[in-house]
């Protein structure tokens, strides 16, 4: 049975996540308290023209070469559609200045009593890769690390370029994920990202969802441009980059696992 003190911690999620669709802004209910609102089709934090989202492809890779097509055989070509039903729904929580990583723990023991889907993550994390790889061609690179409840994990990739010339319209862009992961394979995929990246004036970026996980970071931090992703940690280089990844990804494990009586059913 839940305890008076988890209940009360768990009150505010309970009540946005049920009264969601009851009333006009779900947040009134506790102004100020961190909460989640809703959910909205998962999106990478990309500097583009488009939205390209977070969708497992069937076969677990997608791509989009229109741009060298085009420029190659001088035919246009269809651009490659998202499936909307692969497409993972990241929750929506509000921003608070509690750092609130003690009511997340209580949240995600709990996630099944807050009658939150168990199809939604309750943890995700973007790292992003920005250069040139090319003839001053930009490239972009960002991999979401999501995490769901019971600390099953899925980590996916977007590499994204400009096209030959200045084909910047229609860029190439290829989709990777991998199978469900436990954890620590998860977070062992992610903690070496673009260590060896060769691009010229690199400079790299981390959001988190919440952003009350980026509490500690020590990145440039700026009010993030993406509707679910409110928050960018910035880096120069990949040595600051590397010490705060180590310190977010220790963070979400303790998060699952730190005096936890359940650890056992985390694998």
């Amino acid at each position: 049975m839940m305890s008076p003190e988890y209940l009360s911690m768990l009150r505010p999620f309970i009540l946005s996540w049920n009264l969601r669709n009851i009333l006009e802004k779900p947040s009134m209910l506790s102004s100020g308290e961190f909460c989640i609102t809703g959910t909205g089709l998962g999106e990478y934090p990309i500097d583009a023209w488009k939205t390209y989202f977070l969708e497992v492809p069937k076969c677990g890779y997608k791509k989009d070469l229109t741009g060298r097509s085009n420029y190659a055989v001088g035919i246009g070509m269809k651009n490659t559609k998202w499936n909307r039903k692969r497409i993972i729904a990241l929750p929506i929580y509000t921003h608070s200045k509690d750092p609130g990583i003690e009511k997340l723990k209580v949240l995600i023991k709990h996630w099944n009593e807050v009658y939150i889907p168990d199809d939604i993550p309750c943890l995700a994390i973007a790292i992003k890769c920005h250069g040139s790889y090319s003839e001053s061609r930009e490239a972009q690179s960002v991999t979401v690390l999501i995490i769901w409840y019971d600390s099953v994990s899925r980590v996916i990739s977007l590499d994204w370029a400009e096209g030959p010339l200045e084909d910047c319209i229609t860029p190439e862009w290829y989709v990777e994920t991998t199978p469900l992961l436990n954890l620590r394979e998860a977070l062992g995929k992610t903690r070496s990202l673009y260590e060896n990246i060769s691009w010229e004036k690199t400079y790299f970026s981390i959001y988190t969802i919440p952003s009350c996980l980026g509490h500690e970071l020590q990145g440039k931090k700026v009010r993030a441009s993406y509707a679910q992703w409110q928050h960018e940690w910035r880096y120069s280089n990949y040595t600051e980059l590397k010490k705060d990844l180590n310190l977010l990804l220790s963070k979400i494990w303790d998060i699952f696992f730190n005096n936890s009586s359940e650890s056992g059913r985390h694998g």
